[in-house]
């Protein structure tokens, strides 16, 4: 945006500049014209009377000798023809035929005086064509002819117009550099400082704040108008946060009340039908309590306002990995894992120890029994899409994969919202919002989560991280 406006200052300010700039240099180009035909005009004069002594007398000696000496220091060609329109004297060689020439002539045989010549440009080699009649008690007796070049003429129509052309060039970048880019840098400076903080607001980050004190008045209208709404939308989010808060850690305590007075009304039901059913109830309260401990944790991640830093992904996947192979191998199920040494990632606190609990879990309890391999890989280069680059301009990726069933492409497109679980896990232990709330960690730190069906079948759950710099000191 600052190069447009740039060019559209740029485009005005040459404008202006070229709409002074030509008729100052045509008036140049005129008075040059003008002073080279008065003296044209004065020197034709003296030729005249000149002439008219000679025509009359047929004595041209004096004649010739005057047009000699001045053709050689003018460089002009002087001639003097008589009413028939005959060469009487003639410094050099000249073409009464030439129609610029035949035009002057005519018009001074006709005893009407010269006419001034149109403006001679750099370009504009023709030469200035004086006539000048030659009369005697009014009768014209012929007339005296100079043809003049123009060099003289044209390289002061030139040094004016080089002249004129660098002052405007450098009024033209004077206005640019101290005028223009000041302004369109200060309009703009609050335009970019908009569009940071609504791209931060868009990542989620409704903190973000303006300058109402920079740039035009109606820049600061906007930017007050900016803060009010990230005010607006600030307080509803926590409100809702905090409702989810309170409503779910006031429910625990009647739920646990709830839950102890069913467990105790089984020693008086004897029917087992009943008890079956006593069970059944003490199950979906538990659920229950599950379900509000999730949406205590979303609550709780959705206000924390850590930082990312930088996290040893080989270290943290290593020990996840480590802490849940007790419970892989009691279902059977073989656990593999495949890490470099030193990969390190941008990351929320213990973001990635939470987001491997839950694919861990998932791997265990969806993955059909299956092998289960996790891996920690550094993609090059990248699509550019999903997870922000890091400081190195890399991505880092963990992958959990299992070979089970895995997801239909349907089911793809939903999973990982908030309490959906796919109609063939109905029974299976769980809430819907451990996927849900790893995205939304995973995402608050500038990564990314994505699924996708594994080869030749199951599910890879992929955790996309931006890269960060070794430590200093660290061997390459």
């Amino acid at each position: 945006m600052r190069r447009r406006l740039l060019v559209i200052v740029f485009a005005l300010v040459a404008g202006l500049i070229v709409a002074l700039s030509v008729p100052l240099v045509r008036a140049t180009a005129e008075r040059s014209v003008q002073t080279s035909f008065i003296g044209r005009v004065e020197d034709g004069a003296w030729f005249a009377d000149m002439a008219a002594t000679a025509l009359e007398s047929g004595r041209t000696g004096r004649l010739e000798a005057a047009a000699d000496r001045y053709t050689a220091l003018y460089h002009s060609r002087v001639a003097v023809v008589d009413a028939d329109s005959e060469i009487v004297v003639a410094a050099r060689p000249l073409d009464l035929k030439e129609p610029q020439v035949r035009s002057a002539l005519l018009r001074a045989l006709a005893d009407r005086p010269a006419q001034q010549p149109s403006v001679v440009w750099p370009w504009d080699d023709r030469p200035f064509v004086l006539a000048e009649p030659v009369k005697r008690d009014g009768r014209v007796l012929g007339a005296v002819l100079i043809v003049s070049p123009t060099d003289r003429a044209r390289s002061q129509v030139t040094d004016h117009l080089t002249l004129v052309g660098l002052g405007s060039l450098a009024a033209l970048a004077a206005v640019v550099i101290a005028v223009a880019t000041p302004v369109v840098r200060w309009v703009l400076r609050p335009v970019h400082e908009l569009d940071r903080a609504t791209h931060e607001v868009a990542l989620g980050r409704l903190k973000t704040r303006v300058s109402e004190r920079a740039g035009a008045p109606e820049l600061r209208r906007l930017a007050n108008s900016f803060n009010v709404m990230a005010d607006s939308m600030h307080a509803s989010q926590e409100q809702q946060r905090a409702f989810v808060a309170q409503a779910s850690h006031q429910l625990r305590n009647p739920l646990t009340a709830l839950r102890l007075r069913v467990e105790n009304l089984e020693e008086f039901v004897n029917d087992p039908r009943g008890l079956h059913e006593l069970h059944f109830a003490v199950e979906e309260a538990d659920r229950f309590g599950e379900i509000l401990d999730g949406l205590l944790r979303m609550a709780r991640a959705e206000a924390s306002e850590a930082e990312r830093r930088p996290v040893d992904v080989s270290a943290v996947v290593v020990h996840r990995v480590d802490a849940w192979r007790t419970a892989y191998e009691a279902e059977g199920v073989r656990l593999t894992l495949t890490v470099p040494d030193g990969v390190r990632a941008l990351s929320l606190p213990d973001c990635l120890d939470h987001a491997l609990d839950t694919l861990l879990d998932n791997a265990l309890k969806f993955g059909d029994g299956t092998p289960v391999d996790v891996s920690v890989t550094r993609p090059p280069g990248g699509d550019g899409a999903g997870a922000q680059r890091g400081q190195d301009g890399g991505v880092v990726e963990v992958t959990v994969r299992d070979g089970g069933s895995g997801l239909t492409a349907e089911e793809l497109a939903r999973a990982g919202g908030r309490f959906w679980r796919s109609t063939r896990h109905q029974n299976v232990r769980g809430t819907g919002l451990g996927l849900a709330l790893t995205r939304m960690v995973v995402e608050a730190g500038g990564g990314e989560l994505r699924l996708a069906a594994a080869e030749p079948h199951g599910l890879a759950a992929t955790l996309r991280l931006p890269s960060a710099p070794p430590p200093p000191g660290a061997a390459p």
